[in-house]
């Protein structure tokens, strides 16, 4: 994370620069983007609105690192060294380039796994089996192209429908669970294995009462408990699947567990899980968080990543968290996101070295739409242009403003 920090406002210190908020700097009680914390109300005010803060040890006069961050198995120098190199795993997206072949496989990919996706639920529902089989091969061949194809593929996670909320759902939490078992450095076996159990995850919900699965409001206790049967119900016709893995069929039956054991269905805690459980249940919730569901509007990237990181090791494991937040990074491709001078634009690829800066197509307005408009390198800008600079302000939920974004996708490969 080059010179800056993730933490919980709780281990704010006097002396830290403020960089980023989980929220607009709008309407906060802080004038400028970024804040030198003097003052114990400052630090009060963090605590009680923000899940998270970004500190930037540069521009701070307290270099102390806080406590409360964990790096998977590396110690941090370690770790931070991983997320400086160029050609690590987990920085997949930032080198990435949105070329014609990654595209045009990509678009094909996602409409056959939406097809496979909408094929599965309506087997389920008119026959209540599963037949794995063709969504088995589809993610065997993602697999093999997944690194030229990824950010792409990531892109089309941004589209959201939600008249296909669940086929939508399983396909997006497929791509995403490939993504972060690449960027773990998994092996090629366990990436195939991750898709899958991502297609399937969600599949038992079809044998649920709709007029619950749709309710807008708060669930009865009664509905609740009638909502947490799916994952017994995908587990029994995962399992029922001769081809299928018992690892995927595990994954199923746990992705709603969590580490602290106050999961379902079986309470288990953080060392019973498998580490494929802990992987669904983490993207599951981020794909959750950043779409429209019929009892919440869809949260930003950045908000979604702050519900998680602060339930991190509590409902989700917190390497998975970290690792996730590493790999999609502040700014993913097809965020739509506002400038510093207020245009709304798409990010294309992320930036490796300066995450706010990265690379766009910028929105123009013509009779009331948004079209797209010229293609801008905000690091390349910024550099040319060091007293008019450009940066991310904000990133907006999917869906904020209303523009084609497979239409927009497909015209970078023309």
């Amino acid at each position: 994370w080059e010179n800056e920090m993730m933490v919980d406002p709780a281990h704010l210190q006097p002396g830290h620069f403020v960089a980023r908020l989980d929220r607009p700097w709008l309407g906060t009680p802080f004038a400028l983007e970024g804040v030198m914390v003097r003052q114990q109300r400052q630090i009060d005010w963090m605590r009680q609105h923000c899940d998270y803060v970004i500190i930037d040890f540069l521009r701070s006069e307290n270099r102390e690192k806080p406590a409360g961050w964990t790096g998977r198995d590396h110690s941090r120098d370690e770790w931070e060294g991983y997320l400086g190199d160029d050609k690590s795993a987990v920085n997949v997206l930032r080198r990435a380039s949105l070329d014609e072949e990654a595209i045009r496989e990509s678009l094909e990919n996602h409409e056959f796994m939406h097809r496979q996706a909408r094929d599965l639920i309506d087997k389920i529902q008119s026959t209540g089996a599963l037949d794995s089989k063709d969504a088995r091969e589809q993610v065997r061949g993602m697999a093999d192209r997944l690194e030229t194809n990824l950010a792409a593929m990531v892109w089309l996670t941004r589209i959201k429908n939600v008249d296909e909320y669940t086929a939508q759902h399983c396909v997006n939490v497929g791509v995403l669970a490939m993504g972060l078992a690449f960027a773990l450095e998994w092996d090629r076996d366990q990436i195939e294995l991750a898709g899958l159990a991502g297609m399937l995850h969600d599949l038992g919900k079809m044998k649920l009462d709709k007029g619950i699965l749709s309710k807008p409001g708060r669930l009865t206790e009664e509905e609740y408990e009638h909502v947490k049967k799916h994952t017994r119900h995908g587990f029994e016709m995962v399992r029922r699947d001769p081809d299928v893995d018992p690892r995927v069929a595990q994954a199923v039956l746990e992705h709603h567990e969590r580490p602290d054991g106050t999961g379902y269905p079986l309470g288990r805690k953080r060392p019973e899980l498998e580490p494929m459980s802990a992987l669904i249940s983490v993207v599951d919730a981020y794909d959750a968080i950043t779409s429209r569901r019929p009892y919440s509007e869809p949260r930003s990237h950045h908000e979604a990543l702050g519900i998680l990181w602060k339930q991190r090791d509590q409902q989700f494991d917190a390497d998975m968290v970290e690792t996730l937040i590493h790999f999609l990074g502040w700014v993913t491709p097809g965020t739509i996101v506002r400038l510093t001078d207020d245009r709304y634009a798409v990010v294309l690829i992320a930036s490796q070295k300066h995450r706010l800066w990265p690379v766009v197509r910028v929105f123009e307005l013509e009779d009331g739409k948004y079209v797209s408009g010229p293609r801008l390198d905000l690091a390349e800008h910024n550099e040319a242009h060091p007293d008019m600079p450009l940066r991310v302000r904000d990133v907006l939920p999917d869906g904020a403003i209303e523009v084609d974004l497979k239409s927009l996708l497909t015209s970078e490969s023309s």
